[in-house]
């Protein structure tokens, strides 16, 4: 995907990109994921904003990632299970 280019300040742009080099470590994804979501922090985004302005159900809205899985007609379903 092409994604417009944002103008932002460099010390913004420097946190975006620690912002996504943290969530590539921790965020398990797939290369076209991971490809899209460069693409959209390399364009100046903030990878915690969407172009798609997806919210979840509590009315925030959801990152670059999880709005791009939902956008894409997936997006994983957490299940917290207690063990007794």
């Amino acid at each position: 995907m092409y994604y417009s280019k944002e103008v932002r300040s460099p010390i913004d742009h420097a946190f975006d990109l620690a912002m996504l080099h943290e969530m590539e470590e921790m965020i398990p994804m797939t290369a076209d994921e991971r490809k899209n979501l460069r693409s959209w922090v390399y364009s100046g985004h903030n990878p915690e904003k969407n172009p798609w302005h997806y919210m979840d159900h509590d009315a925030w809205e959801l990152n670059f990632l999880g709005a791009y899985r939902r956008y894409n007609g997936y997006e994983l379903q957490y299940r917290f299970v207690t063990i007794d």
